[in-house]
């Protein structure tokens, strides 16, 4: 492989990795609660893209994923919590 397959492969693993974590803990606190607690979920994926971006060494560039969780923290919140919007 060469190297640009293996930075498109990392980048759309990125991405695919935030999708998946933001959804199965939306639906495991949707699935676990009366009322969906939009507060905790949105605090865990936030308080995950910030130590990823603390944590993160220059060589390694993980911006896909910290933009990936923060912006499926708000379609999934959005999604869960349609019905209070009306």
């Amino acid at each position: 492989m060469t190297t640009h397959n293996k930075a498109e492969l990392s980048l759309f693993s990125e991405v695919l990795l935030s999708v998946l974590l933001t959804a199965c803990l939306a639906i495991f606190l949707f699935k676990f609660n009366d009322t969906f607690p939009w507060l905790s979920f949105i605090g865990i994926p936030i308080g995950l893209a910030v130590i990823i971006a603390c944590w993160e060494q220059k060589k390694n560039s993980w911006s896909l994923l910290i933009t990936g969780l923060v912006l499926n923290t708000i379609v999934w919140s959005v999604v869960f919590n349609w019905t209070s919007f009306f």
